[in-house]
């Protein structure tokens, strides 16, 4: 294929001072991804899929070596041109999207600035040409303030609007191909497929080839050409989309679509482990009103006269678009901020508290509500072992001995399911699950009576997800933590929650019961964000006794999907229905 991405038995290995003796990374790694064609590169976490990508763009840490094969982009050999030329090849011909764009940007910079530099150097754009075009991406990729995302800080900008500004960035350059990684993790659904819309048409306008790397299969159903599924360093599985989420042959694609599907049966599995919820209130918001970066005329607050309570035992689901207050509201509750106006009252069992506007984190020391983080790469100091890290919280306890530290660590550890010989490791050796399993473990040293999760699972392919949301739902029965879940997936939500409350520009615009609100949301926002949900697709149990897909009669959802998109812009987006069956 002369044009295009190809990558022909590409073997990766690890080398460190500790272990000189090479460890595979990759191993016979091989795909494709012509012209305006959509290529899905799916697996678990750890899977390999990260680094096929850095290979590409020649990004791959020093420790990881390239043993043999090839890569090579429109007859540009990949692997052997010089650091300068990968220099203009990225940004230019090839354009990158992360899947934490925060880590990414300079903090330093504005997103104008970020935009300026591909403008400049790909596009010769500079002056009020550069400043208008950039304006143009950020309007393109939905914000609704172009002029105020281009002069903020990356710090000033949610997650989901950060994922948003690095597509803008990625774009700037008119590239050939596009790498992107986990792109809408943070993003609620109806941001999602905005996205996802907006790279489908740039592929069909300008032949943009797009190799995306993802664990969310209805996205994948909806868009891909092709999907390749990726396990242990090898591609296990590779072929048109309908036929391997069909019918997929081996085992790791068929767990990944069984971790997908939160079908009514596991929902309801889901209800009896949490139980019902007490009435009795431990957290109240009164009139909570939180603004920043001033108080003028057009500064819409974050959070707006927010009135809501979390009873003792409840699972609490908290819905909403990215910037329409949910971290604020997590920050709050922690006293990391204080409310401008209104009050937060405690009633719990460990001690009582209120809190109406005072210095944040003023007065005794808050343990019982604790945080677990949106993203666990950032939640723990680079430089620190995992057991310093775990360590730290119960250091100012000056009643435990350094035994009694480390048996406490230990159990926190082994009630995450983790063995705790990785708390020698530093945080850049553990996967993303590992990770976000020890924010939990870290949170529950302290004993808390709630427990937020703020997007605790955006991050994590479909089996580590289903792993971490199980985990939760037993730590929630048998500690009888109340706790917060903050999400933008639905079905994270519905799965989880006993009660819904969704957020919209910073105020509460709807509050009920799992069931009804799912069943009959009352907000027009609400209305949108379930409208926008699609429901996950499940493998298909006898593939060989079916063989075809559009009569299968073993599945939770049967997928229809329009007919592939080969070249004119004029041709339908492919799109994806599911039908449910009575034991969904």
């Amino acid at each position: 294929m002369p044009d295009g991405l190809l990558i022909e038995d590409l073997h990766l290995s690890v080398r460190t001072p500790s272990a000189p003796s090479a460890r595979p990374v990759l191993s016979g790694v091989g795909l494709s991804v012509a012209p305006g064609e959509f290529v899905a590169l799916v697996g678990a976490s750890g899977s390999g899929k990260t680094m096929t990508a850095l290979s590409v763009l020649g990004l791959l840490p020093p420790q990881i070596h390239v043993e043999s094969g090839a890569v090579s982009l429109g007859g540009t050999d990949l692997l052997g041109v010089s650091g300068s030329e990968l220099n203009r090849l990225r940004g230019g011909r090839i354009g990158m999207l992360y899947q934490q764009p925060k880590r990414m940007f300079n903090p330093r910079m504005t997103i104008g600035s970020h935009l300026a530099e591909p403008l400049k150097l790909h596009r010769q754009l500079r002056g009020r040409q550069a400043r208008a075009q950039a304006l143009e991406l950020l309007g393109g990729v939905g914000f609704d303030d172009p002029a105020r995302v281009a002069r903020s800080y990356p710090h000033q900008l949610s997650g989901g609007m950060a994922q948003r500004a690095m597509l803008a960035v990625a774009m700037a350059g008119q590239p050939e191909l596009l790498l992107a990684d986990e792109p809408t993790s943070a993003l609620d659904k109806v941001l999602e497929r905005q996205i996802l819309e907006l790279i489908d048409t740039q592929r069909r306008r300008h032949g943009l080839g797009v190799l995306y790397i993802t664990h969310d299969l209805a996205t994948v159903s909806a868009f891909a050409d092709r999907v390749v599924v990726m396990d242990a360093g090898r591609v296990q599985e590779g072929g048109p989309a309908r036929t391997v989420l069909g019918a997929p042959r081996t085992a790791c694609a068929r767990e990944l679509l069984e971790a997908c599907a939160l079908t009514r049966r596991r929902i309801e599995a889901a209800g009896e482990a949490r139980g019902a919820a007490p009435a009795r209130d431990v957290l109240a918001l009164d009139s909570v009103t939180k603004r920043f970066g001033g108080n003028g005329r057009g500064a819409r607050p974050a959070l707006a006269d927010v009135s809501l309570g979390l009873r003792e035992g409840e699972i609490l689901g908290v819905l909403g678009q990215s910037g329409s207050g949910k971290s604020t509201l997590a920050r709050l509750l922690v006293e990391v901020e204080a409310p401008d106006r209104g009050t937060i009252s405690r009633t719990l069992p460990s001690g009582d508290g209120k809190h109406d506007g005072g210095a944040a984190g003023s007065g005794a020391r808050r343990t019982e509500v604790q945080l677990v983080f949106q993203e666990p790469h950032d939640a723990f100091d680079p430089r620190m072992k995992l057991f310093a890290s775990l360590e730290a919280p119960l250091l100012r306890q000056r009643t435990l001995n350094p035994d009694e530290r480390r048996e406490l660590i230990h159990q926190a550890v082994q009630d995450v399911e983790l063995e705790p010989g990785l708390l020698e490791r530093y945080p850049s050796q553990c996967s993303g699950g590992q990770l976000q399993r020890l924010t939990i473990a870290r949170a529950l040293l302290l004993d808390p009576d709630v427990l937020i999760c703020d997007e605790a699972t955006s991050a994590l392919d479909a089996v580590t997800q289903r792993k971490v949301l199980d985990l939760l739902l037993r730590l929630h029965r048998e500690r009888r933590l109340s706790l917060i879940m903050i999400s933008h997936d639905m079905n994270v939500i519905r799965y989880m929650s006993h009660r819904v409350a969704v957020l919209y520009r910073g105020a509460l615009v709807e509050l009920a019961p799992t069931a009804d609100f799912f069943a009959s949301p009352r907000h027009a926002h609400s209305k949108e964000l379930v409208a926008a949900a699609l429901v996950q697709p499940a493998a298909c149990t006898a593939p060989v006794a079916c063989g075809d897909l559009a009569a299968c009669v073993h599945r939770s959802a049967v997928i229809a999907l329009r007919a592939p998109v080969t070249g004119a812009a004029d041709v339908p987006v492919r799109t994806l229905e599911l039908i449910g069956t009575p034991d969904e």
